[in-house]
């Protein structure tokens, strides 16, 4: 396992509880299974405030636990939550992190932007926003897992230039007229991507198969792409990955790029009784995403590309 980035002793004191979130996960020693299966779930992102358009903010309360109650019944390696279990305020991790709680399954963690504002707008410059990109492995698995606020409007005072550095990025995307060009995005700085490439490098050497999650999608290209996400993508199928995931846009989405798929989890935020969530089986070559709650089914057979 590798975790780049461990908490300092003041971060730890100042997150308390929330400092679990950067927890490496705390995996089995193997998988249950010759089928790799774990879950998926994305944006409950909990507030304790009245319903915005579609955004039922206060429901999360309700609907996580329906989806964990049905993971838990499954036999899966792990649990993945790509990002922004909250949606604001520091008070609204705590119920968030007791129903997480029930979990059974060991619980991989994906700080979304609005993790990072809130976490961010706690430390109020009394340190740094941690970065949180890490990996794991399980047999011939490694799974990467890449941090979209590492540079971002989130960072404080004490992350140096990472600030500056997404608002010149932002510029440039906004004079070139993409899409991504958004405040509420963030990109992987040059440190990430060359511990990514690492990363993916060990893996081609020790001949594991790799899966990466993210909470900014990198493709398709559209509004809530991370901001260099093209570079990223173009890093991942340039290894022949099998398979990113990523939450951030509600709405959902796919695409394939050469024999790598991409896929953007519907958000839990979204709809008055709609619990979306997906279990995700990879065999050989073949992956088989479930879909519950109004999330899309997908089968990709990498024979086939």
């Amino acid at each position: 396992m590798s975790y780049p980035h461990p908490l300092t002793s003041l971060q730890r004191e100042l997150l308390g509880d929330v400092a679990e979130l950067y927890a490496l996960p705390d995996v089995r020693s193997a998988p249950l299974s010759s089928t790799l299966r774990f879950g998926l779930i994305a944006d409950p992102q909990y507030a304790d405030i009245d319903t915005a358009k579609n955004l039922y903010y206060r429901h999360a309360l309700q609907k996580l636990p329906q989806a964990i109650e049905q993971l838990n019944q499954q036999p899966l390696d792990f649990v993945v939550t790509l990002g922004d279990l909250v949606d604001r305020d520091w008070n609204s991790y705590a119920p968030v992190l007791s129903i997480y709680d029930r979990l059974e399954h060991p619980h991989v963690i994906v700080l979304g932007n609005h993790d990072a504002q809130t976490i961010t707008q706690h430390l109020n410059d009394a340190a740094a926003l941690p970065k949180s990109y890490y990996a794991f492995q399980l047999a011939d698995w490694r799974f990467i897992v890449y941090d979209g606020n590492d540079v971002s409007l989130y960072c404080n005072a004490l992350n140096g230039d990472d600030r500056a550095t997404a608002e010149a990025m932002l510029v440039d995307l906004t004079e070139r007229e993409q899409p991504q060009a958004k405040p509420w995005n963030g990109a992987v700085g040059k440190s990430q991507l060359m511990w990514i490439e690492q990363q993916l490098q060990d893996a081609q050497q020790q001949d594991e198969k790799v899966v990466v999650f993210g909470h900014y999608p990198l493709a398709p290209h559209n509004t809530h792409n991370l901001l260099n996400g093209g570079e990223l993508a173009d890093l991942l199928t340039s290894y022949n990955i099998q398979c990113c995931f990523s939450g951030h846009d509600h709405r959902g989405g796919s695409a394939i790029i050469g024999q790598t798929g991409f896929f953007t989890l519907k958000g839990m935020l979204d709809g008055a009784e709609d619990v979306p969530f997906a279990v995700v089986e990879i065999e050989g070559d073949v992956l088989r995403i479930t879909g519950y709650g109004g999330e899309i089914s997908h089968t990709v057979d990498r024979r086939l590309l």
